[in-house]
């Protein structure tokens, strides 16, 4: 009698034992399921969240002298999408809404007869810790290599040149005013064009991953040309919309410069110099009938 009861009390203990073990198992189970469960919640509002934020916009307001704007738009050159904007109720006031993040933005306006434009001319850091501007020589070097490289073109202006010791951005308004293939009495080919030089070492080179940023390319009749009143504004080029700042409010905008022409406006003042290539304005360009 007392055998049998000494050789059950081991199979009690193990009865007992696999009793606890299978209430333990069923216990973490279900810790791990409601801890999972919470960690999806919150998946799920950070992602909520963070959809809500997904554009942007850009909102600011016209110079009493600007007169009546016509349109507004953000355009993306990197994708080449040009995306519609608002002019208020109150005067001068506008507003560009649902603007992807992560993208940079050229503001463009259109008046009666003149467009105001932005023009993004950021460039890299350079790999110095102190940051290095373009010396007078650095901007001619380019300039030349500009010029040279441009074969379909006759006249080639160089809006402007900007960036630092190792990267450079190049605006260029250019003109074949001679004949072309299939060209009829009086046409020209217009090409307005954004590029980008690098100095790996000790010599400028034009950037190999991009041809140009096309800005426009119009065939049109020399008239036609002459008669355009363009400002490309660095202030309006290059706003990035982030999570971090999704408004951007640009203020108060100067109007586009007055007269006839394709013309450049600084964020800040240019240095003045003694540059070979003066820029034609096209009254000059074709007082003459081209």
């Amino acid at each position: 009698m007392l055998n049998r009861e000494a050789e059950r009390v081991p199979q009690r203990i193990k009865a007992t034992t696999n009793r606890c073990a299978d209430r333990t198992h069923a216990l973490s189970t279900q810790f791990v399921g409601a801890t999972l469960f919470s960690l999806l919640l919150v998946l799920i509002s950070s992602l909520h969240a963070h959809g809500a934020d997904k554009t942007g916009s850009i909102t600011g307001k016209l110079d009493a002298s600007a007169g009546e704007a016509t349109s507004v738009a953000a355009m993306n050159r990197s994708d080449g999408k040009r995306l519609p904007g608002k002019l208020g109720a109150a005067k001068g006031k506008f507003e560009i809404t649902g603007l992807p993040l992560g993208a940079a933005y050229d503001l463009i306006i259109d008046f009666a007869g003149a467009r105001l434009e932005g023009i993004n001319l950021k460039v890299p850091r350079s790999d110095y810790v102190e940051e290095q501007p373009l010396s007078e020589e650095d901007i001619e070097t380019i300039r030349e290599k500009a010029k040279r490289m441009n074969k379909f073109e006759d006249v080639v202006e160089i809006r402007t040149i900007q960036g630092n010791i190792q990267h450079a951005a190049v605006l260029l308004n250019k003109l074949r005013t001679r004949p072309f293939f299939g060209s009829k009495p009086g046409e020209v080919i217009w090409r307005a064009e954004l590029w980008h030089f690098e100095r790996p070492e000790e010599t400028w080179v034009k950037v190999q991953e991009e041809l140009a940023i096309i800005l426009y390319r119009e065939r049109i009749q020399s008239s036609a040309y002459a008669a355009k009143s363009h400002t490309f504004d660095q202030t309006l080029g290059g706003i990035e919309l982030t999570r971090e700042q999704t408004t951007i409010d640009l203020g108060v905008i100067k109007p586009p410069i007055a007269k006839r022409g394709i013309h450049f406006r600084a964020a800040k003042p240019e240095p003045k110099t003694d540059r070979k290539n003066k820029a034609f304005s096209s009254s000059n360009l074709f007082s003459n009938g081209g």
